[in-house]
């Protein structure tokens, strides 16, 4: 029987940020980051740097999974005044064309909310372009009602925004420390 010739096993280190396995060659942990051949002072700005902001993501993740119910509390709002409009306005023949486009953006909105957990700078730009577009369409069906609501409408953009702000927030923490 032959002997099984085996390559001598180069023993392997672990990064001391996030405790990936790296060899002696590495510059830099392939997990992290971390600057495996840096100085004591590059090292501990890292670290330091990673602790800060690892803080700081569970307010942000906060902010956006307060702000993905927002799209919730949007749909809710949205059927409640397609159902407001429909029972003041019954005689308008018109009625529906303000009435259909608010359902359709409630429904998209709560499909909006379920992935905002996973995607919520996507959802929550897509929301407000959703909304954008709809108010557009219907100040080209009706320019009266431009001023109806504008407090209530500027208030949607804003929540929608501060989604948008808080979401941008969190891709760049987790960019900044490669996390997934």
């Amino acid at each position: 029987m032959k002997d099984l010739i085996q390559a001598p096993t180069q023993p392997y280190q672990h990064c001391d940020a996030c405790f990936a396995r790296v060899t002696d060659d590495d510059t830099y942990c392939a997990g992290c980051g971390y600057p495996l051949k840096g100085s004591e002072n590059e090292q501990k700005k890292f670290i330091d740097h990673r602790n800060k902001n690892d803080v700081n993501l569970p307010k942000f993740k906060k902010k956006v999974a307060r702000a993905g119910n927002t799209l919730y509390y949007l749909s809710a709002v949205f059927i409640l005044y397609s159902a407001i409009s429909f029972f003041t306005s019954a005689n308008d023949p018109y009625i529906l064309a303000i009435v259909i486009p608010y359902l359709i953006l409630a429904i998209l909105f709560l499909i909006l909310g379920s992935f905002s957990k996973q995607k919520p700078l996507a959802c929550f730009i897509s929301g407000l372009c959703l909304y954008v577009i709809v108010q557009v369409l219907i100040f080209i069906n009706d320019p009266e009602v431009i001023d109806t609501g504008i407090i209530i409408k500027i208030v949607i953009i804003g929540f929608l925004v501060k989604g948008i702000k808080s979401a941008v927030e969190v891709e760049r923490i987790k960019n900044e420390n490669n996390i997934a």
